[in-house]
């Protein structure tokens, strides 16, 4: 039975500490990212990427990696260099795709007022017509009759759908069986908007042709509007108009793409005519050399001015290859802006041959590599940085494990203490990044009492190595005072609220008394002892009093606990218990059921739960310390 005495309270912290290893890591991975990102001036999602990258070729865990780049992350950006990206567009303006859908729905308010109640009619009354016919017949493309719709005065106020060939579509997709009877103005606004209706009429009254090979073509219908360029013929028959239209979508929607790939890739295209001194560049081509769009392209002679002055014999090489040697070449170089920055470009460039063997023009494909190359530098210098910032962190981990070693005694080498027989296993963390702040004190008091305790100072490496020490000494030369373990461990959560850097850390401080077989305890935040007793074995209750340094002044329970002869306590650490992919609390009954099967003296117990526990080795310290009373 446990007695607390002075009870408060408690901050419950020891089922939470499976959590804090995951958390910290997020945290410190969220801020590597953030602090690459500034450093690369990339986005922190591509940061992401290097970083994975740059712990691949340190061959380091990515944890490492970020905590690494975070200890060495005051800097600013060191020397990454963004280029200019234009921002993503809409295919249409807003601003214009509201006027053409205003225009639009005040024709449809015009023509919707008007009588078609003589459309049948008229259609009823339109003669054949073998010119309409045979213009239909022979198109390639969409094409319709027109018959005219003429309003009180005699001015054609409409055209009527009379019939159109098989493969005709509007811009809204309907065909033959959707358009026939209707008007043109009601199903195509746009034919006013673009002045096509007025040219109609003008062909049907005066017999001219009308041939438009692209003009840009705008329409709409129930709120939505299309564009496209458009080439339309209308010629006049005996029964009215026949006009035939193709819209360019595939032709617009290919040259969208390859202006989406120049300037989302900052490619761009060229071609020199070497017979008559001309040269086509795309506007992307011409910002890629910090050319103006009505600025003149080099020739290809000339090209070496306008590169930096240290890559010019690269250039000439490559220009001289070209005409002399009539084979592609490909090259980086710079160009020197306005502004004096560099830009860096890869080249591609190709001569075409005519049939006497000659060069006759010159094919040319640039990309704005700068911003890959100012990361390339930002990166290659923050490798620089993490195999220093490396450096140092082992050099603190080789002191990390030196001053554990120093200041915990070797396992032969613990005090008996009296009334008890006594067991410990420390072991540090396979993997020195994780070496933490474990440790276990004894020490036989002057009264007769037995004093032991265990604990862990969080974090990892030499901050933790040191907090560890200092809580270690600090419990040991306060134990002298012989007062009861609550009352040590309030001064010692004082000492270590007070350390610089600050520090925190879980411990338990028990004293037993041989000629009471009383034990008196105090835990600050650890995991509860075990106590097995009688084949049976439990967690002892706890008043889960808060970690070391994490509140000031506050007052420790001091819990009694009587103890019979053949009993054996149970401490831990939590590198014993916890592990990511498994519960903190089921990972304990796991334990309390191997104490209960396993054998009362305190090394072969201990072996036996290293076995079968299956703990993290490379994770966490971990230290047992099993207790039997005699």
């Amino acid at each position: 039975m446990a007695e607390a005495e002075g009870a408060q309270p408690g901050v419950h912290v020891a089922d939470v500490e499976d959590l804090r290893g995951a958390a910290h890591d997020r945290a410190v991975l969220a801020e590597a990212r953030v602090v690459l990102a500034r450093r690369l001036g990339v986005p922190p999602g591509e940061a992401l990427q290097h970083l994975i990258w740059l712990a691949r070729d340190l061959d380091m865990d990515l944890a490492e990696a970020a905590s690494l780049l975070v200890k060495d992350g005051g800097g600013g950006p060191v020397g990454a260099v963004v280029a200019g990206r234009r921002a993503p567009r809409t295919e249409e303006v807003p601003a214009e795709r509201q006027a053409v859908l205003s225009e639009a729905e005040d024709v449809l308010r015009r023509v919707t007022a008007e009588d078609t109640a003589g459309d049948a009619e008229i259609l009823a009354r339109v003669p054949d017509d073998p010119a309409a016919k045979a213009v239909l017949d022979g198109a390639l493309d969409s094409a319709a009759h027109l018959v005219p719709v003429r309003g009180p005065d005699g001015n054609v106020a409409d055209f009527l759908f009379a019939e159109l060939n098989g493969v005709a579509r509007d811009m809204f997709g309907r065909g033959p069986e959707e358009l026939t009877g209707l008007r043109l103005l009601r199903t195509d606004p746009g034919a006013v908007l673009s002045g096509l209706f007025d040219d109609y009429v003008e062909v049907l009254e005066s017999g001219t042709r009308l041939e438009r090979p692209s003009i840009q073509y705008s329409t709409a219908q129930r709120g939505l509007s299309r564009s496209s360029r458009m080439s339309v013929r209308c010629v006049r028959v005996p029964t009215g108009v026949c006009v035939t239209w193709r819209y360019h979508l595939a032709e617009d929607r290919i040259a969208r793409r390859l202006e989406r790939v120049e300037r989302l890739a900052l490619i761009g295209f060229g071609e020199w005519d070497l017979a008559t001194g001309e040269a086509d560049w795309t506007p992307q081509m011409l910002a890629n050399y910090g050319l103006a769009p009505d600025e003149v392209p080099p020739v290809p002679h000339d090209l070496p001015k306008v590169v930096a002055d240290d890559d010019l014999p690269l250039v000439e090489e490559a220009v001289q290859t070209m005409f002399s040697r009539r084979e592609p070449v490909e090259a980086e170089h710079r160009v020197i802006g306005h502004d004096g920055t560099p830009r860096h470009l890869w080249v591609f460039a190709e001569p075409v041959l005519g049939e006497s063997g000659l060069p006759v023009s010159i094919n040319i494909v640039s990309q704005d590599i700068t911003r890959r190359r100012g990361v390339e530098r930002a990166l290659a210098e923050t490798r620089r940085q993490m195999l220093r910032q490396q450096a140092r962190t082992a050099q603190e981990r080789r002191v990390a494990v030196t001053l554990r070693r120093a200041i915990l005694p070797d396992e032969n080498e613990i005090e008996q203490l009296p009334g008890l027989c006594t067991s410990i296993r420390s072991m540090a963390a396979e993997s020195t990044a994780r070496i933490g702040g474990d440790w276990f004190a004894t020490r036989t008091l002057q009264d007769g009492r037995a004093m032991f305790a265990i604990g862990d100072a969080a974090g990892h490496g030499l901050p933790a190595a040191a907090a560890m020490a200092r809580t270690r000494n600090g419990l040991l030369g306060l134990a002298c005072t012989g007062e009861r373990a609550g009352r040590l461990v309030g001064w010692l959560n004082e000492l270590i609220g007070a350390m610089d850097p600050p520090a925190t850390g879980t411990a338990i401080v028990a004293h037993y008394d041989p000629s009471r077989h009383v034990l008196e305890w105090t835990c600050a935040g650890h995991p509860p002892p075990i106590l097995v007793r009688d084949g049976r074995a439990a967690p002892l209750e706890v008043v889960r009093d808060p970690m070391l340094g994490a509140m000031p002044g506050w007052e420790y329970t001091t819990i009694t606990t009587r103890l019979h002869p053949g009993d054996m306590l149970f401490l831990y650490t939590d590198g014993l218990v916890e592990r990511r992919d498994a519960d903190l609390d089921e990972r304990i009954v796991r334990l309390t059921r191997i104490l209960r099967e396993s054998s009362m003296r305190p090394d072969l117990v201990l072996d036996e739960v290293l076995g079968r526990m299956e703990h993290d080795r490379a994770a966490d310290d971990t230290t047992l310390f099993a207790v039997y009373v005699v």
